[in-house]
């Protein structure tokens, strides 16, 4: 139900946004009757529309919070199988987000990280990312008596002065951090927002890990001087092919987000079995919580954290009882406002071996739990414990249920990984290196047999112990495993149904925007302009749309499936079922099995009066093979015949495919052939170059073309016919065949003398049938990447044709003049509504909106 409703909201927007393109911009300048509100009115539509399209298609996002240093870059890396694969910057005061997409793989392979796409801000990002920026600036700058923080603007330079101002006035730290990263951030969109602004580039990983170094900036920032700030880059006048890492690092406070593909092995993390659930996207986010955090860093958060369907919040089990994660919380429930943020929080602990035990003396009292031979509950442990009684009601403050508190040791799940198969890398050469380092996991390692004895404790009293469980995912893996299972449980139950809410909001406010249109165009209405239109012209406008949308979904459909026969069975597998029929029947295996005796075949010359009779001399043909290559005469018969079967079989897969596509726009063309009289269209032809130009008699006629795929068929079996793709039997056989060091093939076993044969195999019938398997899969294999290069050059053809037919149908939708002309063969003679007012008034009704959304009349230009 939740996914039918996804495709409808997505078919909504997507049909709405295709309209819009052909709504022509700035209205406002059509005449004074048009209201200027009606421009702004539209972009906001626009967006609406595709905002609802990106939540429908998107998969369910999964955001990873912490704070700056909880160990959560190496905990990503421990779930996708590569410690350190994914680039960080070691600078807490600059940070970006981070999607990773998973794409699963098959076997026991290496985790693979490639494919980065580097995206960056809007215009319309920078100026609301300026203006938050501001705004802290503004709250920080009241808050030690300073002067109000100016509004963003397209002249920056009031700015950089109050930001000088500011600097000179006062020494106060958080201020500090802000106009500096201000300054930065301002003279980057000068330098380079030009070229760089909205763009995107696909980058390997050396440059972006290079790209990721970014300077240190210094904390003790009291007694500089603002002439000490970095001081402003130089211009770029055009944006660049490539993304060099050097600029990427000059660029970095205008990037908004990295995009990178991971392909991760199915026995590492086997995402492919989600139920409901096609995909999902880690997204990493800045580490937050850092006297010296970016408000940049903040904005992008915040910007993303809008439509993430679940959060793993990240605490750091060595610093436990922070309040950072509760700024974090509150940053959440700012954009998410009225929802129980607790059902979408998973809550890991990381560096849980790290667990401060001072305060209990050590690990003693650890120690006396776990020796401890009576039944222990755990009340008991909480009570003996109270740092890790703290740590966990500092994370059931974040979540509903103690089930999603997971304990982590990120470590311990790496080294785990690493011992499941010595052909796996699970990090690179520097970061084992510390992980074989004698010592360095001794901590982890005693604190995982200690933390798993008390878990086999807590279970034997209880076996329904919470905290015994996960204490028991603690020792397993470091808890990377559950984890795991934690991530895609949520995400395919809650995170599926939080993408719906989220998508069913952006649709109900498509809807209101929708309503603003109409309201718009009932000052339109009110004026009272003139709307007279022919019947012909709506009905040619109505045509020429409803051809639009069948070639598109012929367009959107092309590829997905393999030419057919019109029983519904592919080409390739009809003309893999006649191989099969005609090797099977080849006279050769006949005559071997008649030979065979108990499984052993004998070749002896026919004697007596049976040889004379049946003797033709050198003229036989019905010999039994006896060498490999003796079985090419007929192979080479039997593909011969099969390419032609195959040519057969495709064209007339192309008859069926080019008359059905002509069967759904026969009611089109026959209404065109109405209202154009296609029977005189040369001459129409003439006197539209006359009037209209070239480029419309152009689109006349390719309009006339595109209305009856039967035209085209001519043309793709000419292209067909005429590129050279015979197959050559020789170069497909695939038995052993005589050649320049060897005089001839495979000798059979049943040709050989008595004193030739040193072993005789137990049954050659079976050689017999494996020769036949190995003859068919050979050819069958070169047939079928025959059919399917001849399938693609079909559909490639078809593809291009398309590609002209259907822009041509969208510029000529907008040929007002035109359209009027072919409808009516005159120009009109009283002003008419224009095909944009008519387009607007059609889209601007709400359909399955919600009962809160006030209904208005819709007005009607007709």
């Amino acid at each position: 139900m939740e996914l039918d409703k996804l495709r409808d909201y997505k078919d909504k927007g997507e049909f709405l946004l295709k309209q819009l393109e052909l709504v022509p911009p700035k209205l406002h300048m059509q005449g004074d009757w048009v209201p200027g509100s009606l421009d702004g009115c539209i972009a906001k539509l626009r967006k609406a529309a595709q905002k609802t399209v990106d939540l429908a298609t998107s998969p369910v996002k999964i955001g990873v919070m912490g704070e700056f240093s909880s160990g959560k870059t190496l905990l990503l890396g421990c779930l996708i199988g590569y410690a350190d694969s994914l680039p960080v910057s070691e600078n807490p005061t600059t940070g970006n987000v981070t999607a990773i997409h998973l794409i699963p793989q098959a076997g026991f392979k290496t985790t693979q990280v490639d494919d980065y796409t580097v995206s960056y801000l809007t215009d319309d990002e920078v100026n609301e990312c300026l203006q938050f920026m501001l705004a802290e600036a503004d709250r920080r700058a009241k808050a030690v008596g300073l002067t109000k923080a100016p509004q963003a603007s397209l002249n920056s330079d009031n700015i950089i002065q109050w930001c000088e101002e500011s600097w000179n006035s006062s020494k106060n730290l958080e201020l500090r951090y802000l106009l500096r990263e201000l300054v930065i951030f301002i003279r980057a969109h000068i330098a380079y927002g030009k070229a760089m602004c909205g763009r995107s580039y696909l980058i390997g990983a050396d440059t972006a890990r290079e790209g990721l170094k970014l300077p240190e900036m210094p904390m003790a920032i009291q007694n500089f001087s603002f002439q000490e700030l970095p001081k402003a880059p130089i211009s770029l006048p055009n944006a660049p092919q490539t993304l060099p890492a050097r600029l990427m690092q000059n660029t970095f406070p205008l990037i908004k987000r990295v995009d990178i593909q991971v392909k991760i092995s199915k026995d590492i993390w086997d995402i492919s079995t989600d139920q409901g659930l096609s995909q999902f996207i880690l997204l990493d986010f800045p580490g937050l919580g850092t006297a010296n955090s970016g408000v940049r860093d903040r904005y992008l958060s915040l910007k993303e954290l809008k439509d993430v369907q679940t959060v793993l919040l990240l605490l750091n089990g060595k610093s436990t009882g922070s309040d950072r994660a509760n700024e974090i919380f509150t940053m959440m429930q700012q954009e998410r406002p009225g929802q129980d943020l607790k059902d979408l929080i998973l809550v890991g602990i990381g560096r849980f071996n790290q667990l401060p035990l001072e305060s209990e003396g050590g690990e003693r009292e650890l120690d006396k739990l776990v020796d401890n031979s009576e039944s222990i509950l755990e009340t008991d442990v909480l009570e003996k414990l109270n740092v890790l009684r703290t740590t966990i009601d500092q994370a059931s403050a974040f979540t509903t249920q103690k089930e999603r508190i997971i304990f982590l040791d990120q470590l311990m799940g790496i080294a785990d990984l690493a011992k499941r198969s010595s052909n796996v890398t699970v990090a690179s050469p520097d970061f084992l290196a510390n992980l074989d380092y004698p010592g360095f996991l001794d901590l982890s390692k005693r604190m995982r047999d200690k933390w798993g004895k008390l878990s086999q404790n807590l279970q034997t009293s209880d076996p329904r112990s919470t905290l015994g469980k996960q204490l028991g995912y603690f020792a397993s893996d470091g808890g990377i495993g559950r984890l795991r299972e934690l991530i895609q449980t949520h995400a395919s139950t809650h995170g599926q149904r939080q993408l719906y809410e989220d998508t069913t909001r952006a649709y109900e406010a498509l809807c209101k925007q929708q309503q603003e249109l109409k309201a718009e165009l009932a000052k339109i209405e009110e004026q009272g302009i003139p709307i007279k239109e022919s019947q012909a012209l709506n009905d040619l406008r109505s045509t020429i749309q409803t051809l639009d949308k069948i070639y598109r979904n012929f367009q959107r459909n092309l590829g997905k499936e393999p030419l057919k026969n019109r029983a519904g069975i592919s080409v390739a597998e009809a003309v893999k079922e006649e191989l099969i029929f005609k090797v099977i029947n080849w006279n050769e295996w006949t005559l071997l099995f008649n030979k065979a005796n108990n499984g052993i075949i004998t070749v002896t010359e026919s004697k007596g009066v049976a040889g004379k009779l049946f003797d033709r001399g050198n003229k036989a043909t019905s010999s039994i093979p006896n060498k490999s290559e003796e079985f090419y005469p007929i192979f080479e018969k039997t593909i011969q015949e099969l390419e032609s079967f195959a040519g057969e079989r495709i064209r007339q897969a192309v008859v069926d495919l080019l008359n059905q596509l002509s069967y759904e726009v026969a009611p089109q063309r026959s209404e065109l052939q109405g209202i154009l009289s296609l029977e005189q269209k040369d001459e129409l032809e003439q006197d539209i170059e006359a009037k209209f130009g070239a480029e419309a008699a152009e689109l006349f006629y390719r309009l006339t073309i595109g209305c009856d795929p039967k035209l085209w068929l001519e043309a793709i079996i000419s292209d067909i016919d005429s590129v050279d793709q015979r197959l050559v039997p020789k170069t497909i056989f695939p038995l052993a065949s005589p050649d320049d060091k060897h005089s001839t093939g495979t000798i059979f076993y049943w040709s050989l003398k008595p004193n030739q044969i040193k072993s005789t195999p137990a049954n050659q019938q079976m050689l017999v049938l494996r020769l036949r398997d190995e003859i068919t899969a050979g050819a069958s294999l070169h047939l079928v990447q025959y059919v399917s290069e001849v399938n693609q050059r079909v559909n490639k053809e078809l593809a291009g044709i398309l590609g002209e037919i259907i822009p041509t149908l969208q510029n000529i939708s907008k040929k007002e003049a035109l359209l009027r002309y072919l409808a009516d063969k005159e120009s009109p003679q009283e002003a008419a509504i224009p095909n944009w007012l008519k387009i607007l008034s059609e889209i601007a009704i709400p359909n399955s909106c919600t009962d809160a959304i006030n209904r208005v009349s819709t007005p009607n230009f007709s």
